[in-house]
C-alpha cells in the first residue's frame, strides 16, 4: 500500500465540520426570532392592556344603565264616551294639543241649567232690592211728614196751651169781680165758657202730638219691612252660593272632558280606543317630553364609593355605537335596589349566598340635539381619578 494512503481518511472529515459551521447561524436565526415574538408579544400587552389597566384605577365602568324620562299618564277625570283620541304612538304633540276627548253632550245642557238658575236667581236679587229700594223711599218720605206733624201738633199745642192759660186767667178775673158782684152772671158763663173751649183745644193738640207721635212709630215699624227684605237677600244669596258651586263643578266636569298635552312630548303608549267608556281613574295614554332626559344606573356596591356628585363621565348608547356623549352624576341613591323592591327576597330557610349589591345613580347626559328614548341601554364610564 501506498505511504500516501493515511491522507484520505482525513479528506474524509472535512464534511462534518462544515456541518457544525453551517449549523451554528441558523440557530441564532432562531434565537433571536423567539426573541423578536415575546417581546412583541410583551408590547402588545403593554400598549394595550396599559389603557385598559388605566382605566381599571381611573373610570368606574357601568353597563347596568338605561335612559330614562318623566313618562306621565294621562287618566280620565271623568265618566263617559271617549269621542276623539287624535294621537297615536310614536306621534308629537305640543303643549296645549288636545290629545283626548270625553263625550260632552249630557255636560253642556246641565251646565246651561246651573246657568239659567244663576240668572233667575240674579234677577229675584235684584227685584228685591228694587222693592226695598223703593220702601226706603217711601218710609224717608213717611218719617218726614211725621217729624213734621209731631212739629206742628207741639206748635198747636203750646198755642193752646196759651190759650188756655188766657182763659184761665180770665176766667179767675171774672169769677172773683163777680162775686164781688162787679160784673154780671153772663160775663162769668162767657169767660167760663172760653176757658173749658181753650181747655178743649189744649186737649185736642196735645191729641194731635200723640197722633203725630203714633204716626211715626208705625213708620219706624213699617222699617222692619226693610230687615225681611234684607232677611229674603240673604237666603236668597245663600242658595246662590250652592248653585254657583255646582256650576263649578259643571264648568270643571266640561272642562276635563278636553284633554291636553302639558308639555311638548311625544307619545308613548294608548291604551283606549274612540268609544270605549271610561270611569275616572282609567288610564288614556302615556307620554314623555324628549327634552328631559336622563340615566339612571345601578353600580356595585364595591365602586360606588368611589362616584361623587359632579362626577364627569362618558356615555355609550347602545343604540348610537358611533356617538358618545358627556353626562355628569346629578344624584346618588341612598339604598341598595333590593331594598327598593316591591316584594323583597326574604331568606327564612337560612341558607345565604352573599350577592353583591347594587345602589342606584342618575347622571345628566348632554344629548347634543340627538333625540333618546326612555329605556335605550347605555354604558357609563365615570371619571373618578380625583
Amino acid at each position: 500500500m501506498d505511504k500516501n494512503t493515511p491522507d484520505a481518511p482525513a479528506s474524509a472529515d472535512v464534511p462534518p465540520a462544515e456541518t457544525k459551521s453551517t449549523a451554528s447561524p441558523k440557530r441564532n436565526r432562531t434565537r433571536w426570532g423567539r426573541v423578536a415574538i415575546i417581546a412583541g408579544v410583551i408590547g402588545g400587552a403593554i400598549w394595550f392592556g396599559a389603557p385598559w389597566l388605566m382605566a381599571r384605577f381611573t373610570q368606574v365602568h357601568i353597563n347596568d344603565a338605561r335612559i330614562a324620562a318623566s313618562v306621565v299618564t294621562v287618566s280620565s277625570e271623568v265618566a263617559g264616551r271617549v269621542t276623539s283620541l287624535p294621537v297615536v304612538v310614536g306621534d308629537t304633540v305640543a303643549a296645549d294639543d288636545v290629545i283626548a276627548m270625553i263625550d260632552r253632550t249630557s255636560s253642556e245642557p246641565q251646565l246651561a241649567a246651573v246657568l239659567s238658575q244663576l240668572t233667575a236667581i240674579d234677577a229675584q236679587v235684584t227685584e228685591i232690592e228694587t222693592r226695598k229700594k223703593m220702601i226706603e223711599k217711601q218710609l224717608a218720605a213717611q218719617r218726614e211728614a211725621a217729624l213734621a206733624g209731631i212739629a206742628v201738633a207741639e206748635a198747636n199745642h203750646e198755642a193752646a196751651l196759651a190759650a188756655l192759660t188766657n182763659a184761665r186767667s180770665r176766667y179767675e178775673r171774672v169769677n172773683t169781680l163777680a162775686g164781688q158782684s162787679i160784673v154780671s152772671e153772663q160775663s162769668l158763663d162767657e169767660a167760663r165758657a172760653a176757658f173749658d173751649s181753650a181747655a178743649q183745644q189744649e186737649r185736642a193738640a196735645f191729641a194731635a202730638i200723640e197722633s203725630a207721635r203714633a204716626s211715626l212709630t208705625i213708620v219706624e215699624a213699617d222699617a222692619a219691612q226693610l230687615d225681611m227684605l234684607d232677611s229674603q237677600i240673604a237666603s236668597v244669596l245663600a242658595g246662590r252660593t250652592g248653585t254657583e258651586a255646582e256650576r263649578s263643578l259643571k264648568e270643571t266636569d266640561l272642562v276635563h272632558r278636553t284633554l291636553t298635552a302639558e308639555f311638548d312630548g311625544i307619545v308613548d303608549a294608548t291604551f283606549v280606543d274612540v268609544g270605549e267608556y271610561v270611569t275616572p281613574g282609567t288610564r288614556l295614554l302615556m307620554y314623555h317630553a324628549p327634552a328631559r332626559t336622563w340615566i339612571d344606573a345601578n353600580v356595585k356596591e364595591t365602586e360606588f364609593g368611589k362616584i361623587r356628585v359632579g362626577s364627569k363621565a362618558r356615555i355609550t348608547v347602545d343604540a348610537i355605537p358611533d356617538r358618545t356623549f358627556d353626562g355628569e352624576v346629578i344624584a346618588v341613591g341612598g339604598a341598595a335596589t333590593s331594598q327598593l323592591a316591591l316584594l323583597p327576597s326574604p331568606n327564612p330557610s337560612g341558607n345565604f349566598t352573599k350577592v353583591t349589591q347594587r345602589l342606584p345613580i342618575r347622571l345628566s347626559i348632554d344629548a347634543d340635539g340627538v333625540e333618546l328614548r326612555p329605556g335605550m341601554m347605555v354604558e357609563v364610564y365615570i371619571d373618578v381619578a380625583d
